[in-house]
C-alpha cells in the first residue's frame, strides 16, 4: 500500500474511532480486511521447513495454513494423538494468522484475548462473516499475571482447555507462573530466541510493558522449559522456524517424545541483516532489564 493511501485509510480509521459508534469502525475494518483474510483462510497448506539443524521426529507433521509459521502441522498431529473436547483459549494474536484459526476452522471453539482493539475488531468481523456459526469470544484487554486467570476461565462453564497458545512478547514467563494449569493439555509458547539457550533469561516483570523490537522481550526457551516443567508439562516440539515451543501436559506425555530444549533448540534471524542481528545481540548482552529466573 502507498504511503498516501496508508494515510489516507488511517485518517478515516481515526475519525471513526473518535466519532461514530463502534459499528462503524468494525464495518471498516471488515472493507479493509475481508479479501486479505479469505485468502489466508483458502490457500493451500505450505510444508517447506526453516530449518534442517535439531530437528525431531514430531517437526516432520509442520506445515503452514493460518499460522504465523508451521504451528499448524504441530497442532494437527498432536491432536490426532490425544483426547480432546474442541476447546482453545489464544493469548496474543493477529487477526488473520494465529495458531487457534485453523481450529475454528475445523469446528472448534474457545476464546481470543489481545490487547490491540483494531485486531480484535477484525478477527471478530471476519469470524462474524466466514464462520458465523463459530462460538469463539473475543476479548480486548491488556494480559498481566494479575488478571490472566480470569480472562481464560471466567464466564464458561468448559474450564477444560485442550489447546492453549501464549504469545504476548513480554510478561510470557510470568504470566505463565501466576497461570492455573491444571485444566489445559497442551501448551504453545512463544520463546526469545536472542536469548540463546545456555541460561534461563526474562525480562523483569513489567505490568505496563509494550513490545519493542529490540530483543529485550519475553523468555529463554530453557526459562519457559523450566517454570512449565514445575508445572507437570513438557517439551515435545520446537517448530522449526524457531518461534514457538509445544508443551504437554504428563498425563499425555507417554503419547509423545519428551525432548531436550538445548537439543532442539532453533535460532530464528531470517528476517534480520547481518548488522541488525549484531545491533540486537549486544542490546541483549548489555541490558539491565534481564533477569535470570
Amino acid at each position: 500500500m502507498k504511503k498516501s493511501k496508508k494515510f489516507f485509510t488511517r485518517s478515516i480509521q481515526n475519525i471513526l474511532e473518535k466519532y461514530f459508534p463502534l459499528f462503524f469502525l468494525k464495518y471498516f475494518l471488515f472493507l479493509r480486511t475481508y479479501k486479505k483474510f479469505k485468502t489466508i483462510i483458502n490457500q493451500p497448506n505450505k510444508f517447506e521447513l526453516f530449518s534442517n539443524k535439531n530437528l525431531n521426529k514430531i517437526n516432520k507433521y509442520e506445515f503452514k495454513s493460518t499460522s504465523q509459521n508451521n504451528e499448524d502441522g504441530i497442532i494437527e498431529h498432536i491432536f490426532k494423538v490425544i483426547p480432546n473436547n474442541k476447546y482453545f483459549c489464544e493469548i496474543g494474536f493477529g487477526y488473520y494468522e494465529n495458531n487457534s484459526l485453523n481450529l475454528i476452522k475445523s469446528g472448534w471453539s474457545g476464546r481470543l484475548v489481545d490487547a490491540d482493539p483494531l485486531e480484535a475488531l477484525a478477527l471478530k468481523a471476519n469470524l462474524s462473516a466466514f464462520y458465523p456459526n463459530a462460538k469463539v469470544k473475543i476479548l480486548n484487554e491488556f494480559v498481566n499475571k494479575d488478571n490472566i486467570n480470569n480472562l481464560v476461565y471466567s464466564d464458561t462453564a468448559n474450564k477444560k482447555i485442550d489447546f492453549f497458545s501464549l504469545d504476548v512478547d513480554g510478561n510470557d514467563y510470568w504470566i505463565l507462573k501466576a497461570l492455573d494449569l491444571n485444566d489445559i493439555s497442551v501448551i504453545c509458547c512463544e520463546y526469545n530466541h536472542w536469548f540463546g539457550i545456555d541460561k534461563k533469561i526474562s525480562i523483569k516483570y513489567d505490568s505496563h510493558f509494550n513490545f519493542i523490537d529490540n530483543g529485550i522481550w519475553g523468555a529463554s526457551l530453557l526459562a519457559i522449559n523450566d517454570i512449565l516443567n514445575s508445572k507437570k508439562f513438557h517439551l515435545i516440539a520446537v517448530e522449526s522456524s524457531g518461534t514457538n515451543a509445544f508443551f504437554i501436559h504428563e498425563k499425555y506425555k507417554k503419547n509423545f517424545e519428551i525432548i531436550s530444549p538445548k537439543g532442539s533448540y532453533q535460532s530464528v534471524g531470517r528476517f534480520y541483516s547481518k548488522t541488525r542481528k549484531e545491533e540486537i545481540f549486544n542490546n541483549v548482552s548489555s541490558s539491565k532489564f534481564l533477569l535470570e529466573v
